[in-house]
């Protein structure tokens, strides 16, 4: 007789009574690591209550607009993560606290608002792990694209990884750990906060890494060109060195050494003012520290030259003659007005 198959099994809800940890900008995941700078004083007692609690429980939760101060239950997201205090320290008058998540959790309602908020929340229960094909192509692309993504941004954590991708009866942990490391935008580590399934989830961080894989690669591109292009100037620049040492040792002069000097020569020959003169060696002496391919060098070179060929210090006579002023533009501009 076949064998039925297994019903997936739905662990009951549970009801917890727990402080709330406002946090901007940031979503904690069960199972991760964060440690947070609590300075606001309903944030402060809302640690505080958590500390004195035997669990040492409290809800972190996210904020809707990051510019609020002091948050209403209005102002945050509906799930969170119930977290366990791992570390407390202080530094700057801050309380710097670590915290681990737990398990999500939605908020039911709000039981206390002073000194600190404290609400009645429910965990979240999900269905045992997916062994459909779907789940599973899922699961393994996402493995991959994390491999790809940290092999670009965050090769130290590809042991990690690779221990997780192991693990098939924790799906959502492996979810997690690459949301968390990754970096994704708030709003979407909050998409996958909420996720009603593993398999919603999965889908999900799929396509999140599937963009955040394609603009790391095109980073990657333009950096691997930027190094490129550097690498054969400095090549170049390298070459130009070389050659410049072996002619000294010849007793050679390349090319643009040849003509810094004759430039030098033609500005000592100038009758130069001191403030032209001063000017000029300047512009010479940077003409020599440019490679002859800088889009500066022939600016400069010509800029040099014609200071050496202005006739700064020769006049001619002034003659003013209106008669011959008129007789002049009639011969060359008749009837100009």
């Amino acid at each position: 007789m076949p064998r039925k198959k297994k019903e997936k099994q739905i662990e009951p809800a549970v009801v917890y009574a727990l402080p709330v940890l406002p946090v901007k900008n940031t979503v904690l995941f069960p199972y991760m690591m964060l440690p947070l700078s609590v300075g606001r004083p309903s944030s402060v007692a809302a640690v505080q209550a958590a500390l004195e609690s035997e669990q040492k429980e409290l809800l972190v939760v996210a904020q809707r607009d990051p510019n609020i101060e002091q948050p209403s239950l209005d102002d945050l997201f509906s799930v969170g993560t119930k977290a366990v205090i791992k570390n407390v320290g202080r530094s700057d008058g801050l309380l710097e606290v670590l915290v681990q998540g737990v398990e999500r959790v939605t908020i039911l309602e709000a039981t206390q608002t002073e000194p600190y908020l404290k609400v009645q929340a429910c965990t979240l229960p999900l269905p045992e792990e997916d062994n459909g094909a779907e789940f599973e192509a899922l699961r393994r692309a996402v493995i991959d694209l994390g491999r790809r993504a940290f092999e670009l941004a965050h090769p130290e954590a590809q042991v990690q990884l690779n221990q997780m991708a192991g693990q098939r009866d924790n799906a959502l942990r492996l979810v997690f750990f690459l949301a968390s490391v990754l970096g994704l935008d708030f709003a979407k580590q909050q998409k996958l906060l909420e996720a009603k399934t593993r398999l919603e989830a999965v889908r999900l961080l799929h396509e999140f890494l599937t963009h955040e894989v394609q603009v790391l690669e095109l980073r990657h591109k333009i950096a691997a060109q930027a190094r490129s292009e550097m690498t054969q100037e400095q090549r170049e620049y390298m070459l130009r060195q070389q050659l410049k040492a072996i002619q000294q040792e010849l007793g050679e002069k390349s090319p643009e050494q040849a003509e810094v000097d004759e430039l030098r020569k033609r500005l000592e020959e100038a009758d130069l003012p001191e403030q032209v003169r001063k000017e000029a060696e300047r512009e010479l002496r940077r003409l020599e520290r440019l490679p002859p391919a800088a889009p500066d060098y022939q600016l400069t070179r010509t800029y040099v030259e014609l200071i050496a060929e202005l006739p700064w210090n020769e006049s001619t006579r002034e003659t003013i003659d209106m008669k011959r002023a008129r007789q002049v533009l009639d011969e060359d501009h008749y009837d100009l007005k």
